[in-house]
């Protein structure tokens, strides 16, 4: 019987195996909550989403989050900040481009580590800002995105 001995892996090979399989679990949360599966969430033919907040369980009080996956080619969620009060974040690090995913209370980002809160303010660097929002308007209890 021959033995085989694998060679150690590079960091970078590892580093890069690591990110892999971090942006994997992003991509199937976002795409397990696409707005096109869930209730209460209907896409627009414009790319737009609009969202009947009392029909999201996800969205019943403050602190809640659903991942749209993307709106007009940007990955977006949404986030309950408040009673009535919503944001819709681009889940793109404005450090290098790359998804963040939620940990928890916050949004972690798999590339470099930045940390924003659920609103989408700045924690913890590399980035030098908050992710950005994305257009949205609340009226009649739907909330439009795009």
């Amino acid at each position: 019987m021959s033995q085989y001995i694998l060679p150690e892996p590079s960091r970078r090979a590892f580093l890069t195996g690591a990110c892999a399989l971090v942006g994997l679990s992003v991509g199937a949360v976002l795409l397990a909550d696409d707005a096109s599966a869930a209730p209460g969430i209907k896409r627009l033919p414009d790319g737009r989403v609009q969202v009947t907040v009392s029909k999201v369980s996800a969205l019943a009080k403050p602190g809640g989050v659903v991942a749209l996956g993307n709106v007009k080619g940007v990955p977006t969620a949404i986030v309950r900040t408040q009673a009535s009060k919503y944001v819709a974040l681009d889940l793109r690090c404005p450090h290098a481009g790359v998804t963040v995913g939620q940990d928890g209370a916050d949004w972690l980002c798999p590339a470099h580590g930045s940390v924003f809160a659920l609103d989408g303010a700045l924690e913890l660097g590399p980035a030098t800002k908050g992710l950005s929002r994305v257009t949205s308007r609340l009226s009649n209890g739907v909330l439009t995105i795009g």
